[in-house]
């Protein structure tokens, strides 16, 4: 592990409607592998990890970084235990990073301006998943998960203060559907998908604000809700320990 000013991070997502990997070193990002995809996370995720690693060991990582959702149900346990267990076979700490938050800023990276900003996230279901956050892209809600009317109700405040708000993530077509034709916005630039680069350059930051998650607990997926399909008694249990329901 090295103890340089500039962390050396390899990121991985597999939360949702892509996957990816990264490797983030000396200040930028040094290799990345990224592909949409509605299946297959479990049979993409290590060749990526293998390409962005070729000439890098993982002596060399500061951390592993790793999206914890919310997203799909299966995406999120592939990529939350690939990292938990490359991490202790390297003896690495793992950093959690929201999929809103990676949503956001890469959003921010894509060159959307800044300013109030509402991230819609798809569960394939008739809700969504939001969250909203500051010009800073700090947080300023918690994340939940509803319908889109719903939605467009708890969050009017954003609105009050007579500026655009910014919608991104890949369920921000739905929630247009049913805002106000008066409400003005600014549909963000990207996919709205999460990428590892930015999770990369995210946990960076994490790690250089504090140095102490080091020695934090092993991050949790972030579900919201519980998956879609009844899993087998092992994977309930699972889920219940994960979420404390």
């Amino acid at each position: 592990m090295t103890e340089t000013a500039t962390p050396t991070i390899l990121a991985l997502d597999a939360a949702a409607g892509a996957c990816s990997a990264a490797l983030f070193a000396a200040g930028g990002v040094h290799r990345r592998e990224w592909a949409a995809m509605a299946r297959g996370h479990a049979q993409a995720l290590m060749p990526m990890i293998t390409s962005v690693m070729a000439d890098h060991d993982y002596a060399n990582l500061d951390a592993i970084a790793v999206t914890i959702g919310p997203g799909a149900y299966t995406g999120l346990r592939i990529g939350v235990a690939t990292a938990r267990g490359l991490a202790l076979a390297a003896q690495l700490p793992v950093i959690g990073v929201g999929s809103f938050k990676a949503i956001a800023r890469g959003a921010r990276a894509a060159g959307t301006p800044a300013g109030a900003m509402l991230v819609l996230l798809e569960t394939k279901r008739a809700d969504l998943y939001a969250q909203s956050f500051d010009t800073g892209l700090e947080a300023t809600s918690e994340p939940i998960c509803l319908e889109p009317d719903a939605i467009a109700e708890t969050f009017a405040s954003l609105w009050t203060a007579g500026e655009p708000v910014i919608i991104a993530g890949d369920a921000a077509p739905r929630l247009l559907e049913v805002l106000p034709e008066d409400y003005r916005m600014i549909v963000a630039a990207g996919d709205g998908l999460a990428d590892a680069a930015i999770v990369a350059a995210e946990a960076a930051d994490i790690l250089l604000a504090d140095p102490a998650v080091r020695d934090a607990p092993l991050p949790r997926p972030l579900y919201l809700r519980p998956p879609d399909v009844s899993p087998p008694t092992a994977d309930r249990h699972r889920w219940r320990r994960e979420t404390g329901s």
